[in-house]
């Protein structure tokens, strides 16, 4: 990745963070409109664990090389989980689930890359070996995200109409 001028507040790059989020709820937005639904008439969020169990298939035939990167990358360094440890915010480690499928795995993670990012406190601004590492995060889940919207007809239809 080429490296670009810093957004203000958060230090990452600008372009990143803006695609991730247009590509995030886009992403949403197209489980939803292709079936991948649950809720009521009060709400509706996307049913990310019926989408993984309908891709799992193609999602472990995967070969490109990028993609099975970005998968190793949030499976085997995953984000770790924002937590209220007495009254002070922390983070924990929170590895992904072995008893689900590895798409279950790689979604879970790239929407808790979104949360840390919108939730919870990931400023990307200090520069640190965790700074590069959340970025590097962030890519994977991006990437993930990019490769899957492919694998179901309905769901990419919906992602590009």
């Amino acid at each position: 990745m080429t490296a670009m001028p810093a957004s203000r507040g958060t230090g990452a790059p600008p372009d990143l963070l803006l695609e991730f989020v247009q590509v995030f709820s886009r992403f949403e937005y197209a489980l939803k409109s292709a079936g991948f639904a649950q809720g009521d008439e009060r709400r509706v969020e996307p049913d990310w664990d019926e989408f993984a169990q309908a891709i799992r298939a193609d999602f472990d035939g995967v070969r490109d090389p990028t993609f099975v990167e970005a998968v190793d990358d949030l499976l085997t360094q995953p984000p770790k989980k924002q937590i209220l440890d007495g009254e002070k915010l922390g983070w924990r480690s929170a590895p992904p689930d072995p008893k689900v499928s590895r798409a279950e795995q790689a979604l879970l993670m790239a929407r808790r890359v979104r949360n840390n990012l919108f939730h919870g406190g990931k400023r990307l601004h200090d520069h640190t070996e965790d700074t590069a590492r959340d970025l590097r995060l962030v890519e994977s889940a991006l990437r993930i995200l990019q490769q899957c919207v492919h694998l179901l007809r309905d769901v990419r239809d919906a992602y590009e109409s």
